[in-house]
């Protein structure tokens, strides 16, 4: 039962996390097979959960703000502005439902964002590779070098085929890439509550230069 308790808020979390990835996925899909109904139902669907979701947030926070201003006789306005904040954020997101439009948007920045970081980390690697050269260390940092390349290639090849009016890599099929990068990680939020990470221990040794006599 502790188990249990010490890991259900993490587990909620992620059900909520895999929840809106389904969504995702299920709208990408409705876009794909020409079924528009089908896809607004599953937007529509996400802005209702998340909504409802900073709604009951929103509300414990004003709850909470209430018995703290009982209790500790501080003013109201400061502990439950941010309550109030999310609680109207939540609301908006049910009536107004424009829970896709957070999504387009977030869609239409990432491949300008894979873009830029895929080049900052290709001229990273080739800038280590030409220190290498001249420290002729190349042996030493090859791989790296190489993983470093392909993943800078593959970035920007990526955000490339999404950019544009009418990109290689249609919107739905990148609502449905979202969805299921969304779903993996609310799965390993779950399978996280199962695994223990290993604690990594860093050890700083101080070493003092002995004088010469």
């Amino acid at each position: 039962m502790q188990f249990v308790k010490e890991r259900l808020g993490k587990w909620i979390t992620a059900a909520i996390i895999i929840v809106v990835g389904i969504l995702c996925i299920v709208a990408g899909a409705a876009m794909g097979g020409n079924d528009p109904e089908t896809a607004k139902n599953a937007l529509d669907g996400i802005s209702i959960t998340l909504g409802v979701i900073l709604i009951v947030v929103g509300a414990l926070a004003l709850a909470l703000g209430v018995v703290v201003t009982i209790l500790a006789k501080k003013g109201f306005l400061v502990v439950a502005l941010p309550g109030a904040i999310v609680l109207a954020l939540g609301i908006s997101l049910v009536v107004a439902k424009y829970g896709a439009s957070l999504i387009s948007i977030l869609l239409t920045v990432i491949p300008y964002l894979l873009i830029c970081i895929g080049a900052v980390i290709f001229i990273d690697a080739i800038i280590n590779l030409v220190q290498g050269i001249i420290k002729k260390e190349v042996n030493a940092i090859l791989v790296a070098v190489i993983v470093a390349i392909v993943v800078s290639v593959a970035a920007i090849v990526l955000g490339a085929l999404c950019v544009g009016s009418d990109p290689v890599i249609k919107w739905g099929v990148q609502l449905i890439v979202f969805g299921i990068i969304v779903c993996l990680i609310g799965v390993l939020e779950v399978v996280l509550t199962f695994v223990k990470v290993p604690d990594v221990v860093v050890a700083v040794v101080k070493t003092e230069k002995k004088e010469e006599k």
